[in-house]
């Protein structure tokens, strides 16, 4: 198989992170042969612009990006990290290989692998009186992370230098992320899913992965990881291995 065939990963990240947090995965997919497309969502930043964005304008904003693309004929995988699964129900309703095919377009988004993913924002809907303790609040319309918290929970199993560097690439997030109430269920959407429940995660309970996997409808495949597999070193070619397994 040509590097041209092979399909485009499309990377959809947490909240508080940016592309830059997974460079690494990144370039483990490029290495393989993948074109990789990892947009900055309109939620996370550090300006005032994320004031008000939601789950919404995040995937509005990735299915301008996506539908050209498609057009080209390309066949797209999402990769959806954290809170990036919220989005990416939203991204793929109508744009499946299957749906766009029966509309007499070219390409399409073949599957989904979600990696310790939240599925719906009812959870998340935070407000500054009932928001975790943790929070940092920048104003009335945007918070971040403590770097104690961000090191014990989300990088718990992360080592240096990628444990100060992903620190210290971590941004603001809009405190109305998950605010709408229309969502588009994971369970809806018409295309193979794999959801990969990390084992060692400090945030996203191993028994709520799992049944976030049942929701979506999702094939589970364990790994030995906290919530940041990607900055993990012994944890970047087996995350490759399911991400490439499930394009092929």
């Amino acid at each position: 198989m040509t590097t041209e065939e092979k399909p485009t990963i499309l990377l959809i990240h947490g909240s508080w992170h940016t592309p830059l947090h997974y460079r690494h995965l990144i370039d483990a997919l490029r290495a393989r042969g993948h074109p990789v497309l990892a947009p900055v969502l309109p939620t996370t930043g550090h300006d005032d612009s994320i004031d008000g964005k939601t789950f919404l304008d995040a995937a509005s904003q990735v299915r301008g990006l996506l539908v050209p693309y498609l057009d080209q004929d390309r066949k797209v995988v999402i990769v959806a990290h954290s809170f990036g699964g919220i989005v990416t129900a939203h991204i793929v309703a109508g744009l499946s290989l299957e749906e766009r095919s029966a509309q007499g377009l070219k390409g399409g988004v073949t599957s989904i692998v979600y990696i310790a993913a939240q599925l719906s924002p009812e959870n998340l809907r935070f407000k500054p009186g009932n928001a975790p303790p943790f929070f940092e609040w920048i104003d009335q319309n945007k918070h971040s992370l403590p770097a104690d918290f961000a090191r014990s929970i989300l990088y718990n199993d992360v080592e240096e230098p990628w444990l100060d560097e992903a620190l210290r690439l971590l941004v603001w997030q809009s405190l109305a992320s998950c605010d709408p109430d229309n969502t588009y269920s994971a369970s809806e959407i018409r295309v193979p899913k794999t959801y990969i429940v990390c084992t060692n995660d400090k945030i996203v309970e191993l028994e709520s992965q799992h049944k976030l996997a049942e929701i979506a409808g999702a094939t589970v495949v364990e790994l030995e990881s906290g919530h940041s597999p990607f900055l993990v070193k012994k944890a970047i070619e087996p995350l490759v291995d399911i991400i490439t397994k499930g394009s092929q």
